[in-house]
Protein backbone atom coordinates (compact mmCIF):
# COMPACT_ATOMS: atom_id res chain seq x y z
CA UNK A 1 0.00 0.00 0.00
CA UNK A 2 1.53 3.52 -1.11
CA UNK A 3 -0.52 5.46 1.61
CA UNK A 4 0.37 4.14 5.44
CA UNK A 5 -2.66 3.59 7.20
CA UNK A 6 -4.28 6.34 9.72
CA UNK A 7 -4.95 3.97 11.99
CA UNK A 8 -3.13 0.35 13.13
CA UNK A 9 -4.77 -2.29 15.45
CA UNK A 10 -1.70 -1.96 17.59
CA UNK A 11 -2.30 1.97 17.36
CA UNK A 12 -6.08 1.51 19.13
CA UNK A 13 -4.04 -0.83 22.23
CA UNK A 14 -1.89 2.49 22.74
CA UNK A 15 -4.98 5.17 22.16
CA UNK A 16 -7.48 2.86 25.08
CA UNK A 17 -3.98 1.73 27.01
CA UNK A 18 -5.49 -1.19 28.61
CA UNK A 19 -5.17 -5.20 28.25
CA UNK A 20 -8.43 -7.35 30.33
CA UNK A 21 -6.48 -7.19 33.70
CA UNK A 22 -6.10 -3.69 33.70
CA UNK A 23 -9.55 -3.03 33.23
CA UNK A 24 -10.79 -5.50 35.77
CA UNK A 25 -8.36 -5.72 38.29
CA UNK A 26 -6.52 -2.50 38.83
CA UNK A 27 -7.17 -0.55 41.85
CA UNK A 28 -7.44 3.31 41.61
CA UNK A 29 -7.13 5.57 44.40
CA UNK A 30 -10.21 7.44 44.51
CA UNK A 31 -8.78 11.35 44.31
CA UNK A 32 -11.32 13.36 44.28
CA UNK A 33 -14.30 11.01 43.48
CA UNK A 34 -15.02 10.94 47.33
CA UNK A 35 -17.34 13.78 46.79
CA UNK A 36 -19.40 11.38 44.30
CA UNK A 37 -21.78 9.02 45.79
CA UNK A 38 -20.60 5.63 47.07
CA UNK A 39 -21.90 2.35 44.43
CA UNK A 40 -22.68 -0.59 45.70
CA UNK A 41 -20.54 -3.47 45.11
CA UNK A 42 -23.03 -5.03 42.81
CA UNK A 43 -24.06 -2.02 40.94
CA UNK A 44 -20.31 -0.94 40.08
CA UNK A 45 -19.72 -4.63 38.97
CA UNK A 46 -22.77 -4.31 36.49
CA UNK A 47 -21.95 -0.78 35.09
CA UNK A 48 -18.37 -2.62 34.52
CA UNK A 49 -19.89 -5.15 32.74
CA UNK A 50 -21.95 -3.00 30.58
CA UNK A 51 -18.86 -0.73 29.68
CA UNK A 52 -17.51 -3.47 28.62
CA UNK A 53 -19.45 -4.58 26.24
CA UNK A 54 -20.06 -1.16 25.02
CA UNK A 55 -16.35 -0.97 24.51
CA UNK A 56 -16.48 -4.33 22.45
CA UNK A 57 -19.11 -2.77 19.92
CA UNK A 58 -16.86 0.34 20.02
CA UNK A 59 -13.83 -2.18 19.13
CA UNK A 60 -15.53 -3.14 16.45
CA UNK A 61 -16.95 0.15 15.02
CA UNK A 62 -13.52 0.78 14.84
CA UNK A 63 -12.24 -2.16 13.06
CA UNK A 64 -14.94 -1.69 10.29
CA UNK A 65 -13.71 1.73 10.04
CA UNK A 66 -9.64 0.69 10.06
CA UNK A 67 -11.07 -1.76 7.17
CA UNK A 68 -12.43 1.40 4.92
CA UNK A 69 -9.51 3.63 6.10
CA UNK A 70 -7.49 0.70 4.09
CA UNK A 71 -9.68 0.22 1.03
CA UNK A 72 -9.95 3.67 0.58
CA UNK A 73 -5.82 3.98 0.80
CA UNK A 74 -5.43 1.41 -2.22
CA UNK A 75 -8.25 3.39 -4.07
CA UNK A 76 -6.17 6.43 -3.58
CA UNK A 77 -2.85 4.92 -4.45
CA UNK A 78 -4.61 3.03 -7.65
CA UNK A 79 -6.05 6.80 -8.90
CA UNK A 80 -2.59 8.34 -8.43
CA UNK A 81 -1.47 5.78 -10.29
CA UNK A 82 -3.47 6.14 -12.91
CA UNK A 83 -2.81 10.06 -12.74
CA UNK A 84 0.65 9.85 -13.19
CA UNK A 85 0.31 6.85 -16.18
CA UNK A 86 -2.13 9.95 -18.23
CA UNK A 87 0.16 12.40 -17.51
CA UNK A 88 3.33 10.77 -18.91
CA UNK A 89 0.90 9.64 -22.45
CA UNK A 90 -0.33 13.08 -22.41
CA UNK A 91 3.04 14.18 -22.33
CA UNK A 92 3.79 12.06 -25.12
CA UNK A 93 1.36 12.96 -27.58
CA UNK A 94 2.18 16.57 -26.78
CA UNK A 95 6.12 16.23 -28.34
CA UNK A 96 4.32 13.97 -31.03
CA UNK A 97 2.37 17.16 -31.95
CA UNK A 98 5.38 19.27 -31.42
CA UNK A 99 7.39 17.06 -33.76
CA UNK A 100 4.72 16.98 -36.15
CA UNK A 101 3.97 20.89 -36.19
CA UNK A 102 7.60 21.53 -36.59
CA UNK A 103 8.05 18.85 -39.57
CA UNK A 104 5.18 20.73 -41.15
CA UNK A 105 6.46 24.06 -41.03
CA UNK A 106 10.34 23.14 -42.36
CA UNK A 107 8.20 21.58 -45.12
CA UNK A 108 6.73 25.47 -46.43
CA UNK A 109 3.29 26.40 -46.37
CA UNK A 110 2.09 27.42 -49.57
CA UNK A 111 -1.45 26.94 -51.38
CA UNK A 112 -1.03 23.45 -53.71
CA UNK A 113 -1.95 25.12 -56.87
CA UNK A 114 0.86 27.80 -56.10
CA UNK A 115 3.07 25.21 -55.44
CA UNK A 116 1.70 23.43 -58.70
CA UNK A 117 2.64 25.99 -60.60
CA UNK A 118 6.11 26.89 -59.34
CA UNK A 119 7.61 23.89 -59.47
CA UNK A 120 10.44 22.37 -61.46
CA UNK A 121 9.35 18.61 -61.10
CA UNK A 122 5.41 18.11 -61.14
CA UNK A 123 6.13 14.63 -59.84
CA UNK A 124 8.31 16.12 -57.11
CA UNK A 125 5.13 18.01 -55.76
CA UNK A 126 3.05 15.53 -55.99
CA UNK A 127 4.83 13.29 -54.11
CA UNK A 128 5.63 16.24 -51.32
CA UNK A 129 2.08 17.00 -51.66
CA UNK A 130 1.03 12.85 -50.50
CA UNK A 131 3.74 13.39 -47.74
CA UNK A 132 2.37 16.74 -46.17
CA UNK A 133 -1.48 15.20 -46.36
CA UNK A 134 -0.04 12.09 -44.54
CA UNK A 135 1.45 14.60 -41.93
CA UNK A 136 -1.51 16.34 -41.59
CA UNK A 137 -3.58 13.06 -40.89
CA UNK A 138 -0.90 12.21 -38.20
CA UNK A 139 -1.75 15.78 -36.54
CA UNK A 140 -5.22 14.80 -36.45
CA UNK A 141 -4.89 11.88 -34.56
CA UNK A 142 -2.85 12.86 -32.44
CA UNK A 143 -4.79 15.41 -31.90
CA UNK A 144 -7.61 13.01 -31.26
CA UNK A 145 -5.23 11.26 -28.57
CA UNK A 146 -4.41 14.45 -26.78
CA UNK A 147 -7.80 14.99 -26.22
CA UNK A 148 -9.14 11.68 -25.07
CA UNK A 149 -5.94 11.41 -22.05
CA UNK A 150 -6.68 15.19 -21.22
CA UNK A 151 -10.53 14.18 -20.85
CA UNK A 152 -9.23 10.39 -18.62
CA UNK A 153 -6.85 12.73 -16.51
CA UNK A 154 -9.57 15.08 -15.76
CA UNK A 155 -11.90 12.16 -14.82
CA UNK A 156 -9.19 10.43 -12.69
CA UNK A 157 -8.20 14.29 -10.64
CA UNK A 158 -11.91 14.04 -10.20
CA UNK A 159 -11.70 10.90 -8.54
CA UNK A 160 -8.68 11.42 -6.89
CA UNK A 161 -10.82 14.63 -4.70
CA UNK A 162 -13.82 11.94 -4.01
CA UNK A 163 -11.14 9.35 -3.00
CA UNK A 164 -9.71 11.68 -0.95
CA UNK A 165 -12.95 12.48 0.64
CA UNK A 166 -13.98 9.25 1.50
CA UNK A 167 -10.08 8.78 3.21
CA UNK A 168 -10.62 11.40 5.41
CA UNK A 169 -14.41 10.42 6.32
CA UNK A 170 -12.88 6.94 7.35
CA UNK A 171 -10.29 8.42 9.27
CA UNK A 172 -12.89 10.35 11.31
CA UNK A 173 -14.90 7.13 11.81
CA UNK A 174 -11.96 5.61 12.82
CA UNK A 175 -10.67 7.88 15.46
CA UNK A 176 -14.52 8.47 16.79
CA UNK A 177 -14.67 4.71 17.32
CA UNK A 178 -11.24 4.72 19.14
CA UNK A 179 -12.12 7.57 21.41
CA UNK A 180 -15.38 5.76 22.30
CA UNK A 181 -13.50 3.05 23.37
CA UNK A 182 -11.25 4.95 25.11
CA UNK A 183 -14.39 6.56 26.73
CA UNK A 184 -15.59 3.55 27.88
CA UNK A 185 -12.21 2.52 29.38
CA UNK A 186 -12.50 5.62 31.44
CA UNK A 187 -15.55 5.15 32.94
CA UNK A 188 -14.66 1.48 34.14
CA UNK A 189 -11.68 2.68 36.06
CA UNK A 190 -13.91 5.79 37.45
CA UNK A 191 -16.30 3.48 38.50
CA UNK A 192 -13.68 1.03 40.27
CA UNK A 193 -12.19 4.50 41.96
CA UNK A 194 -15.66 4.98 43.95
CA UNK A 195 -15.50 1.72 45.51
CA UNK A 196 -14.22 1.63 49.06
CA UNK A 197 -10.40 -0.32 49.07
CA UNK A 198 -12.37 -3.01 50.93
CA UNK A 199 -14.88 -3.53 47.81
CA UNK A 200 -12.29 -3.00 45.11
CA UNK A 201 -10.58 -5.96 47.15
CA UNK A 202 -13.41 -8.31 47.12
CA UNK A 203 -14.13 -7.00 43.46
CA UNK A 204 -10.46 -7.98 42.27
CA UNK A 205 -10.58 -11.44 43.94
CA UNK A 206 -14.36 -12.19 42.97
CA UNK A 207 -13.22 -11.52 39.08
CA UNK A 208 -10.09 -13.41 39.43
CA UNK A 209 -12.06 -16.47 40.89
CA UNK A 210 -14.60 -16.39 38.22
CA UNK A 211 -11.77 -16.21 35.17
CA UNK A 212 -9.97 -18.97 36.78
CA UNK A 213 -13.67 -20.91 36.91
CA UNK A 214 -14.13 -20.08 33.82
CA UNK A 215 -10.41 -21.18 32.23
CA UNK A 216 -10.94 -24.98 34.31
CA UNK A 217 -14.39 -25.29 32.29
CA UNK A 218 -12.70 -24.31 29.35
CA UNK A 219 -9.96 -27.06 29.55
CA UNK A 220 -12.31 -29.71 30.92
CA UNK A 221 -15.03 -29.07 27.83
CA UNK A 222 -11.99 -29.53 25.74
CA UNK A 223 -10.87 -32.55 27.35
CA UNK A 224 -14.46 -34.32 26.77
CA UNK A 225 -14.91 -32.64 23.27
CA UNK A 226 -17.98 -31.41 24.58
CA UNK A 227 -21.55 -33.41 25.36
CA UNK A 228 -24.42 -31.09 24.32
CA UNK A 229 -25.10 -32.66 20.85
CA UNK A 230 -28.67 -30.91 20.34
CA UNK A 231 -28.89 -31.92 16.66
CA UNK A 232 -25.45 -30.37 15.85
CA UNK A 233 -23.00 -32.37 13.43
CA UNK A 234 -20.15 -34.10 15.66
CA UNK A 235 -16.86 -34.57 15.88
CA UNK A 236 -14.06 -32.10 17.72
CA UNK A 237 -10.88 -33.06 15.76
CA UNK A 238 -12.30 -31.24 12.20
CA UNK A 239 -10.16 -31.90 9.25
CA UNK A 240 -7.50 -30.52 6.81
CA UNK A 241 -7.44 -26.17 7.27
CA UNK A 242 -10.32 -26.56 9.80
CA UNK A 243 -8.42 -28.95 12.16
CA UNK A 244 -5.28 -26.56 12.26
CA UNK A 245 -7.58 -23.68 12.79
CA UNK A 246 -9.27 -25.48 15.42
CA UNK A 247 -6.24 -26.00 16.96
CA UNK A 248 -5.10 -22.79 17.33
CA UNK A 249 -8.25 -21.18 19.18
CA UNK A 250 -8.25 -24.32 21.73
CA UNK A 251 -4.55 -23.37 22.44
CA UNK A 252 -5.33 -20.19 23.11
CA UNK A 253 -7.87 -20.70 25.97
CA UNK A 254 -7.10 -18.98 29.13
CA UNK A 255 -5.56 -15.92 27.28
CA UNK A 256 -6.77 -12.25 27.17
CA UNK A 257 -8.84 -10.11 25.55
CA UNK A 258 -7.79 -6.79 24.35
CA UNK A 259 -9.52 -4.42 22.14
CA UNK A 260 -7.98 -4.68 18.23
CA UNK A 261 -5.52 -7.30 19.47
CA UNK A 262 -4.77 -10.45 17.06
CA UNK A 263 -2.19 -11.89 18.99
CA UNK A 264 0.25 -13.68 19.96
CA UNK A 265 -1.03 -13.81 23.45
CA UNK A 266 -3.69 -11.46 23.39
CA UNK A 267 -6.99 -11.40 21.19
CA UNK A 268 -10.49 -9.61 20.74
CA UNK A 269 -13.09 -11.89 19.07
CA UNK A 270 -12.47 -11.27 15.42
CA UNK A 271 -8.99 -11.18 15.95
CA UNK A 272 -8.43 -14.67 17.36
CA UNK A 273 -10.46 -16.13 14.04
CA UNK A 274 -7.99 -13.94 11.95
CA UNK A 275 -5.17 -15.42 13.77
CA UNK A 276 -6.45 -18.98 13.89
CA UNK A 277 -7.36 -19.38 10.21
CA UNK A 278 -4.19 -17.51 9.49
CA UNK A 279 -2.36 -20.14 11.02
CA UNK A 280 -4.14 -22.26 8.46
CA UNK A 281 -2.75 -20.31 5.44
CA UNK A 282 -6.39 -18.74 4.94
CA UNK A 283 -6.81 -15.02 4.95
CA UNK A 284 -9.83 -13.11 6.90
CA UNK A 285 -10.54 -9.49 7.86
CA UNK A 286 -10.02 -8.13 11.08
CA UNK A 287 -13.79 -7.60 11.76
CA UNK A 288 -16.53 -9.85 12.72
CA UNK A 289 -19.43 -8.15 9.97
CA UNK A 290 -16.58 -8.25 7.46
CA UNK A 291 -15.85 -11.85 8.54
CA UNK A 292 -19.42 -13.34 7.86
CA UNK A 293 -19.31 -11.40 4.47
CA UNK A 294 -16.31 -13.29 3.05
CA UNK A 295 -17.46 -16.64 4.39
CA UNK A 296 -20.12 -18.57 3.01
CA UNK A 297 -23.43 -19.54 4.96
CA UNK A 298 -24.46 -22.57 6.75
CA UNK A 299 -27.19 -23.29 9.15
CA UNK A 300 -26.84 -24.52 12.69
CA UNK A 301 -27.95 -28.02 11.65
CA UNK A 302 -25.05 -27.80 9.37
CA UNK A 303 -22.25 -26.92 11.59
CA UNK A 304 -18.78 -28.22 11.49
CA UNK A 305 -15.29 -28.05 13.59
CA UNK A 306 -13.76 -24.49 11.96
CA UNK A 307 -16.80 -22.84 11.51
CA UNK A 308 -17.37 -19.36 12.31
CA UNK A 309 -20.27 -18.52 14.17
CA UNK A 310 -21.77 -14.98 14.49
CA UNK A 311 -23.56 -13.36 17.33
CA UNK A 312 -25.79 -10.09 17.80
CA UNK A 313 -27.73 -7.54 14.88
CA UNK A 314 -25.78 -6.24 13.58
CA UNK A 315 -22.88 -8.34 14.03
CA UNK A 316 -20.34 -7.83 16.32
CA UNK A 317 -19.37 -10.86 17.98
CA UNK A 318 -17.60 -14.13 16.53
CA UNK A 319 -16.45 -17.38 17.66
CA UNK A 320 -15.37 -20.54 16.17
CA UNK A 321 -17.37 -23.84 16.61
CA UNK A 322 -15.07 -27.04 17.66
CA UNK A 323 -17.63 -29.23 17.99
CA UNK A 324 -20.17 -30.64 20.69
CA UNK A 325 -22.41 -27.81 20.66
CA UNK A 326 -19.74 -25.80 21.72
CA UNK A 327 -17.35 -22.75 20.84
CA UNK A 328 -14.11 -20.79 21.36
CA UNK A 329 -14.44 -17.08 21.41
CA UNK A 330 -12.27 -14.15 23.02
CA UNK A 331 -15.87 -13.19 24.79
CA UNK A 332 -14.72 -10.21 26.92
CA UNK A 333 -12.04 -8.42 29.02
CA UNK A 334 -13.38 -10.01 32.32
CA UNK A 335 -12.99 -13.31 30.79
CA UNK A 336 -10.57 -13.78 28.16
CA UNK A 337 -10.24 -16.78 25.68
CA UNK A 338 -13.04 -19.47 26.82
CA UNK A 339 -15.19 -22.02 25.58
CA UNK A 340 -19.24 -21.91 25.82
CA UNK A 341 -21.61 -23.48 24.46
CA UNK A 342 -23.34 -21.98 21.21
CA UNK A 343 -27.01 -22.61 23.44
CA UNK A 344 -28.51 -20.92 26.36
CA UNK A 345 -27.17 -17.31 26.36
CA UNK A 346 -25.74 -17.08 23.33
CA UNK A 347 -28.40 -19.02 21.04
CA UNK A 348 -31.08 -16.08 21.47
CA UNK A 349 -28.24 -13.73 20.45
CA UNK A 350 -27.82 -16.44 17.27
CA UNK A 351 -26.76 -14.55 13.70
CA UNK A 352 -25.50 -16.73 11.66
CA UNK A 353 -22.61 -18.76 10.58
CA UNK A 354 -20.25 -19.45 8.30
CA UNK A 355 -17.82 -21.21 6.49
CA UNK A 356 -14.32 -20.65 5.59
Amino acid sequence: MATQSFFSYSALRAVVGLSAATLVFTVVPAGSSTAEPSLSLAEVTRQVAALNEEASNANEDFLAAQINVDNANRRLSSVQSRIAREQRNLNGVRNDISSLASIAYRSGGLDSSLELLLADNPTEFLNRSASLDQLSRGQGAALRRAQASSQRLAQDQLALGQELGSLKSAKASAAAAADAVSSRAAKARALLARLTAEDRARYAAAQAARRASIARASREAIRSGGSEGGGFSGGSAGSGRAATAVAYVKAQVGDNYVWGADGPNSFDCSGLMLAAWGAAGVSLPHQSGAQYGSTSRVSRSELRPGDLVFFYSPISHVGMYIGGGLMVHAANPGDGVVVDSINGYWSGRWAGAGRV
